[in-house]
């Protein structure tokens, strides 16, 4: 499976020679396995005589004879000369491309692990908690927690919880303890849960007043990584819940790539903590300044990298003002960077083309 660990290895990985990248829509509900197949075989034509013919007769024998068609997306790397090989299937949805370059074209999983990577959805009821960690759509683990029983009073005396009218004060005083006793626990059941598992992101689901009153109990660490809530019942199934935590996350994602791109280019515009432009953006990017990255969809452009210390430029260089090491012509810079930043520990946000009108790229710095 497709985790973070995976992701900071394909960022290191560097190839004498072209890595064949494929990424392939398997949506099972828009097409038929052998029209997919048909789609890839006219992607793979617009690299003929970039990829080596090995790497593209890896990827199709893989796709017509291994791939069970499970999954919404698939990622495929291949560099048959050095054995390097790779197949993710994905059970989050991907846009199809394919990429020749000397280092995997990871954007794309970058994207998706800023999206999907690890988050925890918690489904409370007044009595207890079902807790579910997905990781780039795939649910990993799940905990229940379950309370004491809620018993109403007899019916014609109402629930006194609400407002205590038609029952027994003190059976609605009961009542409302054990509720709120139930939720204190559940709250603890799942802040362990999270403890051990570290997710970015949480999400609540359930009814609403309960979620409000559950969401009081949380300790402030949780509260901080909480993105969004929706009603669901208790017996949802596990499917349900991942796609209605998708939907959430897919607007949360696109708002949250609105106000970092909205930032970088105020910043970048006052000559703070932002740059814009590819020339730029790789300067500080090899100072380890890069805190968000922000690249546009299949932007591509060739550089220079010195050999020593790795510095990547657009323009043709001598010796390297950094380490005085030499510059070899690489064909995407972009890539490139992209790679740096997440193996330094930077986040990438990969957005739609003319988002930053012709700057097609920058970043948001860390100082």
């Amino acid at each position: 499976m497709f985790d973070e660990k995976t992701l900071r290895e394909l960022a290191s990985l560097e190839a004498n020679g072209p890595i064949l990248s494929v990424y392939l829509d398997v949506d099972s509900t828009q097409h038929s396995a052998e029209e997919y197949k048909l789609i890839l075989r006219e992607m793979l034509k617009h690299v003929d005589g970039q990829a080596n013919h090995e790497d593209v007769e890896a990827v199709k024998r893989y796709v017509d004879l291994a791939y069970d068609w499970s999954g919404r997306g698939l990622a495929l790397f291949s560099r048959t000369d050095e054995d390097l090989w790779y197949a993710f299937t994905l059970a989050v949805p991907v846009s199809s491309g394919v990429t020749v370059a000397a280092k995997p074209y990871i954007s794309p999983l970058v994207e998706l692990n800023g999206l999907y990577g690890r988050y925890v959805v918690a489904l409370v009821d007044r009595q207890g908690g079902r807790f579910f960690l997905f990781e780039m759509g795939h649910l990993v683990d799940q905990e229940g927690t379950v309370g004491e029983d809620i018993r109403r009073v007899r019916k014609g005396r109402g629930s006194s919880v609400v407002g205590m009218r038609g029952g027994a004060p003190a059976s609605g005083r009961k009542e409302a303890e054990l509720v709120q006793r139930n939720l204190k626990d559940c709250a603890t059941a799942l802040s362990h849960f999270c403890q051990r598992h570290h997710p970015r992101q949480l999400l609540l689901a359930g009814a609403e007043h309960t979620i409000a009153q559950f969401q009081e109990y949380l300790p402030g660490a949780l509260k901080d990584v909480v993105v969004g809530a929706f009603a669901a019942d208790m017996d949802a199934k596990e499917g349900e819940i991942q796609e209605r935590a998708f939907i959430i996350l897919a607007e949360l994602m696109a708002a949250r790539k609105q106000s970092v791109i909205e930032a970088t280019v105020t910043a970048a515009a006052k000559g703070q903590n932002g740059a814009l432009g590819l020339e730029e953006t790789l300067h500080v990017a090899h100072e380890g300044r890069v805190q968000v990255l922000v690249v546009e969809q299949h932007y591509h452009a060739p550089g220079y990298r010195c050999a020593g210390c790795g510095y990547l430029t657009t323009q043709p260089q001598g010796a390297c003002s950094f380490c005085n090491g030499t510059f070899t012509e690489i064909p995407d810079a972009v890539e490139a960077v992209v790679s740096q930043v997440v193996e330094k520990g930077g986040t990438v946000e990969v957005i739609d083309s003319h988002m930053m009108m012709n700057a097609h790229i920058g970043a948001l710095l860390r100082y």
